[in-house]
Parts: structure tokens; sequence; C-alpha cells
């Protein structure tokens, strides 16, 4: 999977973070086939870090609504310095140091020079 971006809203930084549908399409297989609403999901950002995160699915008629949970998502907010309008992009990338099969990067756009950056 190339990696996937997503701009956080208020909501995103506020309370949990909306997962997109590209990134449902790559993370639903790890719920497996059986009813399960919640798993853990590991991830490494873009500078080397390791995260723990919580992905929840309410079931709301015929679509899947998945969020990361608040408690680890809201610490990676923090540390991060992460504001609405900050982009995260989710690319499934194993790292066996790590025990991850994902990378989950913060960026923070730079005005002045015009790109974005890891944080």
């Amino acid at each position: 999977m190339a990696a996937s971006a997503k701009l956080l809203t208020v909501s995103d930084v506020k309370s949990r973070l909306s997962v997109p549908k590209a990134w449902w399409d790559v993370i639903e297989r790890f719920f497996g086939g059986d009813s399960r609403h919640e798993i853990e999901l590991w991830a490494v950002d873009g500078v080397g870090m390791f995260w723990e995160f919580r992905c929840a699915v309410r079931h709301k008629g015929r679509y899947n609504k998945p969020v990361l949970q608040s408690d680890g998502w809201l610490q990676f907010v923090n540390y991060k310095g992460l504001v609405a309008g900050d982009m995260v992009t989710l690319e499934a990338v194993e790292n066996q140091f790590r025990g991850t099969k994902f990378m989950l990067r913060a960026l923070k756009y730079d005005a002045a020079r015009h790109f974005w950056f890891d944080v």
C-alpha cells in the first residue's frame, strides 16, 4: 500500500481519529473474520518511535465507522503538537525489529519553504 494521507480536523485532534476509507481497506484484514469490534494497532512514526493505538469499529447500517480511540491517539497528537490542518499518513511497512506492520507519519507544513516535514 502506498502511503495514504489525511488532513486532520478539529475533531481528530480533540478526541479520536476518524479512519479514512483507504486506511480501513488495509486495517480491516487485521480484524479477521470474527465479530471483534476493536484491535491493537502498532505503528512506527516517521522518526522511528513506536506507538500503540486501539482501532475500534462502529457498525452504522451498511457502513463501518472505524476510529483510532482517544487513549493512544491523543498521546500521539499531544506529543507531536498536532493541530487541525496538519497531516497524518499511513503506510503498510513492516518493521520486524519493532514488531509493527504500519508507519504512521505526522506532518506539519512549512509555508515559507512549501513542504511537509515529519515531526
